[in-house]
C-alpha cells in the first residue's frame, strides 16, 4: 500500500482517470455529432465511437513521451489504441459479424468488459449465432409478431374444423 501513499503515482492515477473519462465523453459527442450530420448508420456510429476513443486515449499519453525517440513515442502511443481494440474486440466482432444484437454486446463491453467474466460473456454473445424460428410459427398484428396457437395451426376453423 506504499505506493498509494506516494503523491506523484497518486496524481499520475488521478490525471489517467480523467483522460478516459474526457476521452469517452469527447468520443460518444464526436460519434454522435458525426452520426448526425453524416447520416451515419447506427454499426457506424460505433466504429467512429471505439476509432476516436483510442485516437483520444493515444493523444492522452502523448505528454508522457517527453525526452524520448521518434520510435519509442510511436510504440508508446499506440499502447493504448491496441489496448481499446483489445478492450472493444467484442463488439468489434459482433459488428463485422453483423449480429442483430450489437448494439446490446457494445453496453455489456463498455460497462462490464474491465471485468473478465463481463467480457468473456461479451465475447461469447457476440460470436453467438442467433437462434432462427420458423416464420410459419408467427402471424403478423398490428402489434408485431406473435406466435401463433395450436388450434390456429391448425387451419381456419381450428382442429375441429367448424
Amino acid at each position: 500500500m506504499g505506493i498509494f501513499n506516494d503523491p506523484a503515482f497518486v496524481e499520475w492515477l488521478a490525471t489517467l482517470a480523467l483522460s478516459i473519462v474526457v476521452a469517452l465523453i469527447v468520443a460518444s459527442l464526436l460519434a454522435s455529432s458525426a452520426g448526425w450530420l453524416l447520416e451515419l448508420a447506427p454499426e457506424h456510429k460505433l466504429w467512429t465511437f471505439i476509432v476516436s476513443f483510442a485516437f483520444l486515449c493515444s493523444l492522452a499519453v502523448m505528454p508522457l513521451t517527453d525526452q524520448r525517440t521518434w520510435g519509442d513515442t510511436l510504440l508508446f502511443v499506440a499502447i493504448p489504441a491496441l489496448a481499446v481494440v483489445v478492450y472493444f474486440l467484442p463488439t468489434i466482432a459482433a459488428i463485422s459479424l453483423g449480429q442483430a444484437n450489437y448494439q446490446n454486446v457494445f453496453v455489456l463491453n463498455l460497462c462490464f468488459g474491465w471485468t473478465v467474466a463481463g467480457w468473456i460473456i461479451a465475447f461469447y454473445w457476440a460470436l453467438r449465432t442467433p437462434e432462427v424460428k420458423d416464420a410459419s410459427d408467427f402471424k403478423i398484428t398490428p402489434f408485431g409478431a406473435v406466435p401463433r396457437t395450436k388450434t390456429e395451426s391448425d387451419g381456419p376453423g381450428g382442429a375441429h374444423g367448424a
